[in-house]
């Protein structure tokens, strides 16, 4: 199955047609999941990695509302956590051990315990992980797959090695990896970390080609199969410039079985994050725009909302204050700026005046993440289109909680005196 671009541009506009009445001057911005989009994208998944032996995951970091991650449970997917919170997230949701992956930047050693003892799968992202790892297995009946994560090294940018931090070095540390291998039996795993995101496909099978001989060349200095597991980033290009799903899943089976053959006849169990692929295009915020204004020859749009893009220009669509697309000939360059500054600049739109609608657009895998500040209420387009009270995935943050959230107010202690 593809998803057509004319598909999601459908979906979309009958999705803005239910949401924008909801704007107004007192909730001037809202996040929107359609999950018509998403579930074909899940579909389209399925289609391309249909294997029983490998296993798809969303990663909270991108996405954490519960009711997208309950919704894509139930269609098989598992998911990725990064954080004791977010693994507080990912059980409420329903996931059981054997569907939740951690994945963290540094864990301590209470974290790892727990890991261990709740039986979830996890991998240590330095040497200094694995000694603390040891201690805790030491006599333990039972565990869960444990692995190294590695990154591979085999940018010649030395600009994007330095701004790397995650990982164990392939290049810096072959030989201790291949050792810790075969000094640990419970050893299983090999996770990938990439050097940066791939700027193709082509890119990012490489890397994946260097995972895959590093778990040969374990299995060569060991004398038996160790690495069970490989856990791959998914190393997919978005594309943010149309509707267009670009490069497809298909693309990313089809290039990686063409450079890596060998890892696709079931020797090895594979795990995956797509979160991108699958979210990015579901999700949408919409903004009010409050008035513009013309500032140094530029005409400028305000509205309430900021870009969750940290450094890309999102793509913006314009529509009245009814939700109809606003489809003129004579279009102006408009920059947009929200509260935190511009979200971009001299962006194609048709003349806007106060109370239109800007829909951000291919942000459903920044929006709503474990560390986003999207203080907005989000809902969730169901697949007869309409909105209904469990279409809410997440009410609005009142402004009290925001304040309370600042930290703790002391009127009374002069900390500064």
């Amino acid at each position: 199955m593809t998803v057509s671009a004319t598909q999601i541009t459908a979906q979309r506009t009958t999705a803005i047609k239910e949401l924008a009445p909801l704007l107004n001057e007192t909730t001037p911005v809202l996040g929107a999941i359609d999950f018509n989009v998403l579930d074909q994208l899940i579909e389209q998944l399925f289609e391309a990695y249909p294997e029983q032996w490998v296993a798809h995951t969303v990663t909270l970091e991108q996405m954490a509302l519960p009711g997208v991650l309950e919704h894509i449970r139930v269609r098989g997917l598992g998911v990725q956590a990064a954080s004791a919170s977010q693994l507080v997230i990912s059980r409420r949701c329903g996931f059981l051990p054997h569907e939740i992956v951690h994945n963290a930047a540094a864990n301590s050693r209470p974290m790892l315990r727990q890991l261990v003892e709740a039986d979830i799968s996890f991998s240590v992202d330095s040497f200094t992980e694995l000694d603390r790892v040891d201690q805790i297995v030491d006599g333990a009946l039972a565990l869960p797959v444990i692995g190294l994560r590695i990154t591979p090294q085999t940018s010649s940018d030395d600009g994007i090695l330095a701004a790397s931090h995650l990982g164990i070095g392939l290049r810096d540390h072959r030989e201790d990896i291949i050792q810790s291998f075969k000094d640990r039996p419970w050893l299983a795993q090999l996770s990938l970390h990439f050097d940066a995101p791939p700027a193709s496909l082509q890119q990012a099978a490489e890397q994946v080609g260097a995972i895959y001989q590093l778990a040969e060349d374990i299995e060569h200095a060991v004398g038996a199969q160790r690495v069970r597991h490989i856990h791959l980033s998914a190393g997919l290009p978005g594309n943010h410039t149309d509707d267009h799903g670009t490069p497809s899943l298909a693309n990313h089976r089809f290039v990686h079985q063409a450079v890596v053959p060998e890892l696709f006849d079931g020797k090895y169990e594979l795990t995956t994050d797509f979160t991108h692929a699958l979210t990015a295009k579901a999700g949408m915020i919409l903004a009010r725009v409050e008035y513009t204004k013309d500032l140094d020859g530029r005409m400028i749009a305000v509205i309430q909302a900021d870009s969750p893009h940290a450094q890309d220009q999102p793509r913006i669509e314009a529509y009245d204050a009814d939700g109809e697309f606003k489809d003129e000939t004579r279009l102006y360059y408009y920059d947009v700026a929200g509260p935190s500054g511009l979200i971009g600049q001299r962006f194609q739109l048709p003349e806007l005046e106060e109370g239109d609608v800007l829909a951000i657009l291919d942000i459903g895998a920044h929006a709503f993440g474990a560390h986003s500040s999207f203080t907005a209420p989000v809902y969730g387009i169901r697949a007869d289109g309409l909105l209904t009270e469990t279409s809410v995935l997440r009410n609005a943050q009142p402004l009290e909680w925001v304040a309370e959230a600042a930290g703790v107010y002391q009127p009374h202690k002069m900390l500064y005196s």
